[in-house]
């Protein structure tokens, strides 16, 4: 069957002739090519792995189709049509599964395809490889990671066959210095990059003279290929470098998001000493395509007018977030405007600006890929952003950032840098303008970042939260994105999303962007009358608030402090000497419970009772030594509860609670509780502290690193019953010896039965058990995604309305359809936190009560007498056109 005739049933489903890309080659090594009949893709200039939808190929053998099957899979096109003979079969490129259609018979394939035109048509096929849905005929996730991860691959070795070859170079010449190398990098990158838009922008596959090849691109690319640079050190340099390079590969597929990430995960590791450096100095670390695109979809760009939609993102590294924030913005306005008169209105939107030289080109040639054929121009400048005056900017009604982490003492308190730059956002952003950031989860609740909070709390409607756990970025941070609108309002509903700190998480949100939780809350107010305007929130967050109303805290019935700081330059004894106490000195090998053999076997003595002089001289040589002397009777108790102060952000069971039986004394790696309580007892205190329903109440009151002892000491205590205490008393003896026996089954059997004694302490009901065990089991990585969102339901109808109420203790909304007039709505997870504000207008699906892809409505900042005027203009151009 001829792959013309393939291309003629394609054409119905949305795929016009400009679409297509006829002999297209795909790269699938350094050395190793597959060329297809057709490729079709869902941008008529943007031909790459991004964009690909259905490939074409007739074919002779079973051995050559199976080669183009592998080959789709590197073009990341979730679709293969293959052809032999009077045969065709559709396959599923992800999934390797194949749909065979026997019948010869013209009528018959296009019957199949008509069934099927949804499933086919470029808007679906690009969802669901992105994650956004799935395909009913074939799973075709996870085919843009591979495709990119193989391309990137491929780069990386021609990058370091030229750089090498760059290098040999230069040192030929003699005394090379650092700056050579930098530059000998960019001019590297740039002769790739010159290769990649010849490949892209002509359909001749000669090997172009290189010189006349980058002396074309600096005419008509000049912001970007400069001669000054190129010819820097004479045209033998670029000659070396590109005799290096492989001469049979074809860029075609380069995805122009593609060079951020190569920049970003393994550009900078040639150089390990630079790379490290780079991190600390510029916070380079990567913001990941399906975290980005969330962020500018979760902003209501519709409600800007057109032409003041001004997007900055002040540290912009290899441009990820404006890339997503160019789509964003060219959605709204292709269908009405020219091509080129397109163009320059996203350059005209976009401005960037990053310190770290490199990372700004790599933006500007990513933003000039996705801008072929018209030249770049984008506003992406290199300087430190907290230099700049605000008289000196545009400003901004959209900004974006993932700003450097890093965190720094300033006269005497740590100050994180992130905060500099929120600080800066915080004052630019236009009055209704939107901020979406990504910020060290620990902004949250540091008292350094207090200022920033009570700035956000009360000159912003907090729209979105979203609490990320490390893996994300490769610092490991755990972060939290921000989603804002500049406006003084009544307190709203602010949508929570959480991501939990295991790996089926994050892989189904990078994936099929799902989210272990989501769900709305109305804290807003209660946060601002939080100390230092603290920022807490837990997806069982009433179950909490119950359990600390009228209960009485930890800190009222014991005696407790933290452990002592000894340095590690004073001496540490192996064996027991006059004078000296036995020390616990980290947590690492820490166990629930009992103190493990691990821990007990690094048991160290020191010299605890030294005097006050010997003590004076150790801070005079710098050492940080913190005795405790006053309470050394708590330290020293035969019996304690020790809890484990480190955690790692995201877990959920990051802290737990001990028993010391043998009178250690601790080191600050510990908080140390005493029972002063005449009926319950220490065991009964770590029996508590160890339950699911505490672990959930530590998570929400800090995310950090290291436990807050005020929060340790407003842990809730219930009013047990004698009958209770006896029973978390047995428990805590069953559990010792379940330790000791190596049994984990009974172990987890017995936690069950002290969290149900606790739960009945705190006269839980059932459906909160339930939801403390569902959300638990979620962070523990038990329990598959509760949030599968919204089924796509075929038996929908287009609506467009507005919000006209919002009833946060029934959780619903009024809403006025044009179409249907006012209704009822529930407020599902699923909204947009867009959405749920008095007046929001929007269009969606509706089907039996549900709203399904809710968007904000376009032209929703125009009032009546505006649209009016539009719709007449419009009317007026249309009939002209007839004319």
């Amino acid at each position: 069957m001829e792959s013309v005739f393939l291309k003629r049933l394609l054409e119905p489903l949305g795929y016009n002739r400009e679409y297509f890309s006829q002999n297209y080659s795909v790269q699938m090594n350094g050395t190793s090519a597959v060329k297809f009949d057709y490729v079709v893709f869902s941008d008529k200039y943007l031909k790459d792995i991004s964009t690909s939808c259905i490939a074409v190929k007739g074919v002779r053998s079973d051995e050559e189709e199976n080669q183009y099957v592998e080959g789709a899979k590197y073009l990341a096109a979730p679709i293969a049509i293959i052809s032999k003979d009077e045969r065709i079969r559709i396959w599923g490129i992800a999934s390797r599964k194949n749909i065979l259609l026997k019948d010869g018979e013209e009528n018959i394939i296009y019957l199949y395809f008509e069934q099927n035109r949804f499933q086919f048509m470029p808007d679906s096929l690009i969802h669901a490889k992105m994650g956004y849905k799935q395909l009913d005929i074939f799973e075709v996730s996870g085919l843009i990671d591979f495709s990119r991860e193989a391309t990137c691959k491929i780069l990386s070795e021609e990058f370091e066959r030229g750089l090498t070859a760059a290098q040999n170079y230069i040192q030929k010449k003699g005394n090379v210095k650092k700056q050579d190398l930098n530059h000998i990098t960019s001019i590297t990158m740039h002769v790739i990059s010159a290769l990649i838009i010849h490949s892209k922008t002509t359909e001749v596959e000669t090997i172009p003279d290189i010189f006349e090849l980058i002396d074309d691109l600096s005419k008509k690319y000049k912001d970007y290929f400069s001669g000054e640079l190129m010819m820097k050190y004479g045209e033998g340099l670029i000659a070396e470098i590109y005799e290096s390079l492989s001469k049979s590969i074809n860029y075609q597929s380069v995805d122009h998001e593609l060079l951020g990430y190569f920049y970003e995960t393994t550009l900078l590791k040639f150089d390990e000493k630079k790379a490290e450096a780079a991190r600390k100095k510029f916070g380079i670390y990567y913001t990941p395509r399906a975290l980005s695109e969330e962020m500018v979809w979760s902003i209501p760009f519709e409600c800007i007018p057109v032409d003041k939609r001004y997007v900055l993102d002040g540290t912009c590294g290899s441009g990820s977030l404006l890339l997503s924030a160019c789509k964003r913005l060219e959605e709204l306005v292709k269908y009405d405007r020219e091509d080129d008169d397109c163009h320059r209105y996203l350059t005209e939107m976009i401005e960037g600006n990053d310190i770290d030289r490199f990372a700004s080109e790599v933006a500007r040639l990513s933003l000039l890929l996705y801008g072929l054929p018209y030249g770049n121009q984008w506003k992406i400048r290199t300087g430190d952003l907290l230099t700049i005056r605000k008289s000196g900017l545009r400003m901004p009604y959209i900004i974006l950032g993932n700003p450097p982490y890093e965190e720094k003492n300033e006269k005497g308190r740590k100050e994180q840098k992130a905060m500099l730059f929120f600080d800066k956002y915080l004052e630019w952003i236009c009055e209704g303008g939107y901020i979406g950031i990504i910020l060290p989860q620990s902004f949250l609740q540091n008292e350094s970042s207090a200022k920033q909070r009570e700035k956000l709390l009360n000159e912003f409607d907090i729209i979105e939260l979203w609490m990320l756990p490390g893996h994300i970025f490769e610092n490991n941070c755990a972060t939290v994105v921000v989603i804002a609108q500049k406006k003084k309002s009544f307190e709203n509903l602010t949508k929570i999303k959480i991501l939990t700190k295991n790996s089926d998480s994050v892989g189904d949100y990078f994936q099929k962007h799902k989210w272990d939780f989501e769900f709305f809350v109305q804290m807003q107010d209660c946060w601002k009358k939080e100390k230092d305007f603290k920022i807490s929130v837990s997806p069982i967050e009433d179950i909490l608030q119950k359990i600390i109303k009228d209960n009485r805290m930890l800190g009222d019935i014991t005696y407790n402090i933290t452990g002592i700081k000894y340095p590690k330059e004073l001496e540490r004894f192996e064996t027991e000497r006059d004078g000296c106490v036995p020390f616990l000195g980290d947590a690492k090998d820490f166990t629930k419970y009992v103190i493990s053999s691990q821990i007990q076997k690094k048991i160290k003595y020191i010299r605890y009772h030294i005097s006050k002089e010997e003590e004076r001289e150790i801070y005079k040589d710098g050492n940080r030594l913190r005795l405790r002397r006053d309470y050394e009777s708590v330290l020293k108790a035969s019996e304690k509860v020790l809890v484990k102060m480190s955690s790692t952000p995201g877990k959920i069971d990051g802290n737990g609670a001990c028993i010391d039986e043998r009178g250690y004394y601790p080191s600050s790696s510990f908080f140390v509780f005493v029972t002063k309580d005449q009926r319950i007892s220490n065991r009964v205190i770590c029996m508590l502290i160890n339950s699911k329903l505490v672990n959930m109440f530590l998570r929400r009151k800090c995310v950090k690193r290291t436990a807050v002892t005020s929060v340790l000491r407003s842990i809730p205590v219930p009013e047990f019953s004698d009958i209770q205490i006896r029973e978390l008393e047995r428990c805590y003896a069953e559990m010792k010896a379940a330790y000791f026996s190596n049994d984990r089954k009974g172990a987890g059997e017995i936690e069950e039965k002290a969290d149900r004694i606790i739960f009945d302490a705190f006269e839980l009901k059932p459906n909160e058990r339930d939801q403390v065990k569902m959300s638990w089991s979620i962070y523990a990585g038990n329990k598959l995604n509760q949030n599968e969102g919204n089924a796509d339901q075929k038996d929908y109808s287009y609506v467009t309305g507005e919000v006209l109420e919002i009833d946060t203790e029934n959780m619903y909304c009024n809403v006025y359809f044009v179409e249907f007039g006012e209704q009822q709505v529930k407020i599902e997870s699923s909204m947009p936190g867009w959405f749920l504000r008095t007046g929001a207008e929007f269009s969606a699906k509706y089907c039996g009560g549900n709203l399904m892809d809710i968007k904000p409505l376009v032209y929703s900042y125009l009032d009546d007498e505006e649209i009016m005027a539009l719709s007449n203009s419009e009317c007026s151009r249309s009939r002209g056109g007839e004319r």
